[in-house]
């Protein structure tokens, strides 16, 4: 029998960076599964090391695992097993760090899941500011929305933002024991190359100089293309751990559907995703295996490691945790079906909305101090008050 996704190639890398001490990104592939996921941690070495090495055991345990495994054989069913992996990671992640006193634990999540029914089709379903893009006819596109402040207001980048809320995001795995993915379902085509990364690649590398390295090197052997990519991170400064997983679809695609849907399957997809309890102690152990394989190393380039190598912690994570949309308190579950965008969900969710208008009143209170700072500096005959200590104005924006 021929493997389910042999139309699949991929590869991944990730790297500490440039600034960093360690390396809170974790990776994981099952192109056996037709999944592939990237998570990057918040909160330091004991904190977000560990999260997002807790995130990408819990898939691995699901897809490999689970009596329900084998019946994942749609895309939504599939979706489902991510959902209550990610959960199952949440709750844990939440209580080992309410029990530490870490605040501020959690991982972003960005996941692909394909359909071995129907080749054409798949899902996306992320929480933070993790990305998947897709390369078709030499054109890229974004299939996430970054669950991010910046996002929320409709922002390329958050330089424009108070500093208070730059870097925030909005959802992760972990800040809550319930988190929310967003599912996003998108079409499957020959020659199509999907691009998971966390931060440390979307923020160093922009989306143009990425559409030009996938151009030129979709088409060789992908651990290059994750070698260039991390090093094009790297040679911008890289600030951050790098991480990317790369998927090529062949040039011809399985004519679907391959097989008829066994009942178990369509009940897979109809799951609902509970809020489970409090975790056992050793549901996810710190002496586990974090990822599977990685495509390759080499010098300067290292591979997530397994939760053995965790030590303590050395330097505090870049960015800030913001708040998550509230769940549902029907009985202690919700429906595992797509949520919205960012900016819907910041609406439906009372303590988003809350933070919407602390942003808005910090937006508008900040343009008018700058706005009478400008006015009173620039009146002929006024002579500028000083900024503060050791401030300057350069081009109409203080400098820090």
């Amino acid at each position: 029998m021929k493997p389910a996704f042999e139309y699949l190639t991929s590869a991944e890398l990730t790297d500490v960076g440039r600034r960093r001490k360690n390396n809170e990104d974790s990776l994981i592939r099952l192109p056996e599964a037709g999944v592939f996921c990237v998570a990057d941690g918040m909160g330091g070495v004991q904190g977000g090391e560990v999260a997002s090495k807790a995130s990408v055991e819990a898939l691995s345990k699901e897809f490999t695992e689970s009596p329900d495994a084998p019946f994942a054989l749609t895309a939504d069913a599939a979706a489902r097993l991510v959902e209550r992996a990610l959960n199952s990671a949440s709750n844990w992640i939440k209580e080992r760090a309410e029990g530490l006193g870490l605040n501020g634990s959690g991982s972003t999540a960005v996941a692909l899941v394909f359909d071995r029914v129907t080749p054409s089709q798949g899902v996306a379903l992320h929480a933070g500011d993790s990305r998947a893009y897709r390369l078709r006819d030499e054109k890229l596109a974004q299939l996430t929305v970054d669950h991010s402040v910046a996002a929320a207001a409709g922002l390329a980048d958050d330089s424009s933002l108070p500093p208070m809320f730059r870097g925030v995001i909005t959802r992760a795995v972990g800040l809550e024991r319930h988190v929310q993915l967003e599912s996003t379902p998108f079409d499957v085509a020959p020659n199509d190359i999907f691009l998971l990364c966390s931060d440390g690649l979307s923020k160093m590398v922009s989306d143009r100089r990425l559409t030009k390295l996938l151009r030129k090197h979709g088409d060789g052997d992908l651990s290059e293309l994750a070698r260039v990519l991390v090093e094009e991170a790297l040679k911008e400064g890289g600030e951050d751990n790098v991480s990317v997983v790369v998927v090529r679809v062949a040039k011809e695609l399985p004519k679907g559907p391959t097989m008829e849907i066994p009942p178990e399957t369509l009940a897979l997809e109809k799951l609902v995703v509970a809020e489970a309890p409090p975790p056992e102690p050793s549901h996810f152990g710190d002496e586990h295996d974090a990822t599977g394989e990685t495509a390759e190393t080499g010098e300067g380039i290292r591979t997530a490691s397994t939760l053995a190598d965790i030590v303590t912690p050395t330097d505090s994570d870049h960015r800030q945790v913001g708040v998550t949309p509230d769940t549902p308190a029907s009985e202690g579950t919700r429906a595992a079906t797509p949520v919205s965008r960012a900016p819907a969900a910041v609406r439906s969710s009372s303590r988003l909305r809350w933070l919407w208008i602390v942003l808005a009143l910090s937006v508008m209170a900040g343009a008018a101090i700058w706005g009478y700072q400008e006015w009173k500096a620039w009146r002929p005959g006024v002579v500028p008050e000083p900024r503060g200590p050791g401030s300057e104005i350069h081009d109409g924006a203080q400098q820090e």
